[in-house]
């Protein structure tokens, strides 16, 4: 019967030419650790029994395939190149802390800045000997789909960050991936892996930004919360707009730890933004928020799930999108509750402004819950800047354009003003400011005005 089953499910799935994507990844070097060529062949042997994802899957649905095949069917492994500590602070920041950059999924050393005390920085194959098996653990789990299961054939360098227990910096940690293209399409599998101590409580920054050129990026990032941790999470993508990015965030919690996570995308022709937060231990919770800023003929798609396998715990989705000319933004808002969990709290929530008659915006409730015990609401909006609040602006004296800008900046506001440190949050602004304004308004200054006349 168990063979029977076998065969059926092997006839119903997907074909996928695992020799094709092979040349997605770079070939492993003669100096590669003993387990890394068996690996390699678990995560394309995953592939070919379980397939790439398609428009058929659910969590999928929104994701413009033909956009994203054509780019992998035209992509070779990206090249090692060097870009400057001035390009890396330009493109992404400086904030204070420890600093671990990659360039096309490569380590850069020189760009890097250490860590300090109780939160150790580097490369995995740098991991102290006490840590190996912890970083291991954190991301063994199976593949949630085959571009993870992509990610982890590439064998590459991932970036590594260990909060010991009861740690609590002052600076956060910065993690940058740089795409630095070439002449042609290339794609890199940046990977990351936190592991937060019990009682730690942490702030991590991953930026993922780009120069200009045809890209595909596959990144997968592993957060791992012991009991009682504490992190801030802030992912921010600003990649060019010729890059194609596929992009996966697990999160592990255990019991009474905290998350509060910030999703910001703002770059790339094509952006896919999976965040899945499993709750392992009772009481935990997670605050998770986001903006996407779309315009041109840009395409942005965020799944997030929150997966209460725990009782106790708390989830909480608010997430906005601003669309304009030709532009489409998707999400979809996963609640699972297992059986026999109790005492849950899950809530979501996503608004949509549309700026222009072609753009476009998709919203997505999904909820699975399989218990009684449980409070969960879900809410979304799609709709234009108010008219009432334009003409009580203009009828005060100010142009259009400057009304314009003040109601956008007020929806924004809600999440941007959110996020710390002061640094990133001035460095997000200014990237907003530089998508949708014409002139170098101040966004400080908006919100001045906008308090001055009541409406923000």
């Amino acid at each position: 019967m168990a063979d029977t089953q076998t065969d059926t499910v092997a006839e119903a799935g997907p074909s996928v030419d695992v020799a094709a994507l092979e040349r997605l990844v770079r070939p492993l070097s003669a100096e590669s650790a003993n387990g890394t060529a068996a690996r390699r062949s678990e995560a394309l042997a995953w592939i070919a029994q379980h397939g790439m994802p398609s428009r058929h899957d659910e969590p999928w649905h929104y994701t413009p395939f033909k956009d994203l095949e054509a780019a992998l069917d035209s992509a070779t492994p990206a090249a090692d190149r060097h870009v400057t500590t001035d390009v890396v602070e330009g493109l992404a920041g400086t904030h204070g802390g420890a600093r671990l950059v990659f360039v096309n999924g490569a380590h850069a050393p020189d760009a890097s800045l250490p860590g300090q005390g109780d939160v150790w920085c580097g490369t995995g194959s740098a991991v102290p000997d006490e840590h190996v098996a912890l970083v291991a653990q954190a991301s063994a789990d199976e593949p949630t789909d085959g571009f993870e299961a992509l990610n982890r054939a590439e064998q590459g360098e991932p970036a590594v960050v260990i909060a010991a227990p009861g740690a609590a910096p002052e600076a956060p940690v910065h993690i940058v991936h740089v795409t630095a293209p070439g002449e042609s399409m290339e794609i890199a599998h940046p990977r990351t892996v936190v592991v937060i101590g019990k009682d730690a409580n942490v702030s991590v920054i991953e930026s993922y930004v780009g120069l200009p050129g045809p890209a595909v990026r596959n990144t997968v990032t592993t957060l791992f919360l012991g009991v009682g941790a504490t992190l801030t999470h802030h992912r921010v993508q600003t990649e060019s707009t010729d890059c194609v990015q596929v992009g996966s965030t697990k999160v592990t919690q255990a019991a009474n730890s905290t998350l509060a996570s910030t999703s910001v995308m703002l770059g790339a022709r094509v952006a896919r933004n999976a965040f899945r937060v499993n709750f392992q231990g009772t009481g935990a919770k997670a605050d998770l928020a986001g903006l996407q800023v779309l315009d041109g003929g840009q395409r942005h798609d965020t799944m997030i799930t929150a997966d209460h396998a725990a009782s106790g715990c708390r989830s909480d989705q608010e997430f906005k999108s601003v669309i304009d000319d030709r532009a489409r933004s998707s999400f979809s808002g996963h609640i699972i509750v297992r059986p026999d969990v109790v005492a849950t709290d899950a809530h979501q929530t996503n608004r949509n402004l549309l700026l222009s008659p072609k753009g476009q915006a998709d919203t997505r409730p999904w909820l699975e819950i399989f218990a009684d015990d449980v409070q969960c609401t879900h809410g979304a909006t799609v709709g234009r800047l108010d008219d009432e609040a334009l003409f009580y602006l203009r009828s005060r004296g100010i142009d259009a354009e400057l009304a314009r800008n003040m109601l956008i900046d007020a929806f924004i506001r809600e999440v941007v003003d959110s996020v710390e440190p002061k640094s990133l949050r001035d460095h997000l602004k200014a990237l907003v400011r530089a998508k949708h304004d014409e002139a170098p308004i101040d966004h400080d200054t908006l919100h001045d005005e906008a308090k001055r006349l009541d409406v923000s």
